[in-house]
């Protein structure tokens, strides 16, 4: 489907979605700001503004890149709104909410356009004319399901109603609302009580069923001790000729019963399977089919945009929960809006998570132990001088990426060996897969097949002679052309080195005749150069690989052929 990037083409994308959305009229919504809104909407918008307001507090946010309402300059467009029949409540909503305009964080170590929250992005600006794509994704398609082949399995609506209240949006208990404060939901799945319980009630009774059979067991063990003492000691005892007979025809009879049972069951599974092909192909050729289901019930409003698959809070303005979706998948995390809201707040302004992607130590350990020291010695949060901060966060910030220039050798000769072992391990996958080919029934599905050939190509271009392609002589002139045209222009002396490397590797690389002597003439050139770099530098770096169920330090092993060999054989055999 092409972007709706004009009003014409939204209008037109918004009547497929009829009958599941109805254009409103545009004069129930207040102009700029609203006059009077539900408490509840009022205390969701304050919590964002706070949110924001920390975010900026924290440094993270630059101060120009907010705007905070009432948007009196250049209000959102009530006839978007109005054309997806958004209810006032959403639309008071958008109007309290704070904007931000896309200038990006001072920082970023999540997703590529500023990270909100678990990989989701700070949410589009909805101010103005000509935001026909954002509006779409606000209203309609904010996971990208139509516009990334997605086959229907999700094709339900977005009907993200509270597990704990009507669909009609009767409010939960106020017991209960105390209840979800003391939780700390976010990113937490847990299962339902009814699950738990049946969980509980398996292992009791598996618990039961074993100390019965124990028992059992006792007693069969006492039964034939007493039986064995009562009993003359002869082999008078046999089982007739017809007894065994008849038991032999029943075991027969059970085995072909069986057998009958397994083919029925593999009758039913092709038929389901083909049955589901034949429903995505359905999907796949006609966009007018479940797919349209994808649209956003006009009672709820997204607070943030996906980014890349990551997480997005759909709120409910009839019981005022927040949903929140895990990596763009819907899942079961709903809760009361308002304590949620001030959980995630808490949150950021304890340093339990960094602001710009960093949740916990495990996310990435050396920097949220740094940020969060950084925060600390700038007198976080009571006395906090963010000029200080910023100052000791680029001291920081560029140490590491002098560290991170300084390490290049031991990380390339880290990759290449790694890119020798995969090497060595499609090998093998290449050996698995003829052999399944070749064991292959002749009826066997096409699929199947087609499949395994295409392992079979996938695999052996990394290694088969017939796919080397050598470097050409008209490449390396290329760059070397493009080296003189540097010099007599004056470029840097960093690019003009960073040239030369490429024309040595270039140069190195035509000498080789094959993969495996590519590999090994670059191996030799890496740990060369990784062997120059300095010992504080090594200390920081793990320059290691598995091999006979240990770590070893590639600059303490001259690899041989054999050695990768065993290496990839130990890796393939683990996946196996």
């Amino acid at each position: 489907m092409d972007e709706p990037t004009t009003w014409e083409k939204l209008v037109q994308r918004t009547d497929c979605l009829r009958p599941f959305i109805s254009p409103t009229d545009i004069s129930i919504y207040d102009a700029v700001f609203p006059a009077s809104t539900h408490p509840k909407i009022a205390t969701i918008a304050s919590l964002m503004n706070e949110l924001y307001t920390l975010f900026i507090e924290m440094g993270y946010l630059p101060p120009t890149s907010v705007s905070f309402a009432p948007h009196n300059t250049c209000p959102i467009s009530l006839k978007h709104a109005a054309l997806f029949g958004l209810e006032k409540q959403v639309v008071d909503l958008l109007q309290m909410l704070p904007c931000y305009d896309g200038t990006g964080p001072n920082w970023n170590f999540g997703s590529d356009q500023g990270e909100f929250l678990y990989g989701g992005e700070f949410d589009n600006d909805l101010r103005g004319e000509d935001k026909e794509l954002s509006w779409w994704r606000k209203c309609s398609d904010p996971c990208y399901f139509t516009d990334v082949g997605w086959k229907g399995a999700r094709a339900i609506g977005w009907d993200l109603k509270c597990k704990d209240v009507d669909e009609e949006g009767g409010e939960m208990e106020e017991e209960e609302e105390e209840e979800e404060e003391e939780k700390d939901w976010l990113m937490i799945d847990e299962p339902e009580d009814d699950d738990l319980e049946d969980a509980d009630w398996g292992e009791t009774t598996d618990g039961n069923q074993d100390t019965d059979d124990e028992e059992a067991t006792d007693d069969d063990e006492t039964t034939d001790d007493e039986e064995m003492t009562d009993a003359p000691s002869s082999d008078e005892e046999e089982i007739e000729a017809e007894e065994l007979l008849t038991l032999q025809q029943d075991t027969i009879l059970a085995n072909a019963a069986l057998e009958e049972e397994e083919a029925e069951f593999a009758a039913a599974k092709a038929k389901k399977e083909e049955e589901e092909k034949a429903y995505r192909k359905l999907l796949e050729e006609d966009p007018r089919n479940e797919r349209l289901l994808l649209y956003m019930r006009p009672w709820h409003v997204t607070l943030n945009s996906i980014g890349n698959h990551g997480t997005i809070l759909f709120v409910n303005t009839h019981n005022f929960t927040i949903s929140q979706t895990c990596f763009g998948n819907v899942c079961d995390f709903r809760h009361n809006a308002i304590p949620y809201l001030r959980s995630m707040i808490n949150n950021f302004r304890t340093l339990q998570w960094i602001p710009g992607g960093l949740y916990s130590p495990d996310h990435d350990k050396e920097r949220f132990t740094a940020y969060e020291s950084l925060y600390l010695e700038a007198g976080w949060p009571d006395t906090f001088d963010r000029d200080k901060f910023e100052r000791s966060r680029e001291n920081y910030e560029t140490e590491l990426r002098q560290r991170y220039i300084g390490q290049q050798p031991l990380r390339a000769l880290s990759e290449h060996v790694s890119k020798m072992r995969s090497r060595e391990i499609n090998k093998l996958r290449y050996q698995h897969t003829l052999e399944k080919l070749a064991a292959l029934s002749p009826n066997a599905d096409s699929d199947e097949r087609k499949n395994l050939e295409q392992g079979i190509y996938r695999f052996g271009r990394e290694f088969l002679p017939a796919h080397f392609e050598p470097i050409s002589k008209d490449t390396l002139e290329g760059y070397k052309n493009n080296l003189n045209e540097m010099l007599k222009k004056g470029a840097a002396e960093s690019l003009v080195k960073s040239q030369r490397e490429v024309i040595a590797e270039i140069e190195l690389e035509m000498q080789a005749t094959s993969f495996e002597e590519k590999d090994w003439l670059f191996y030799e050139l890496r740990r060369k150069q990784a062997l120059t770099v300095d010992s504080k530098m090594k200390a920081l770096f793990k320059c290691k690989l598995s091999w006979r169920g240990s770590s070893i330090d590639l600059l303490d092993v001259d690899l041989t052929p054999e050695i990768v060999k065993e290496m990839a054989r130990e890796k393939y055999e683990r996946n196996l």
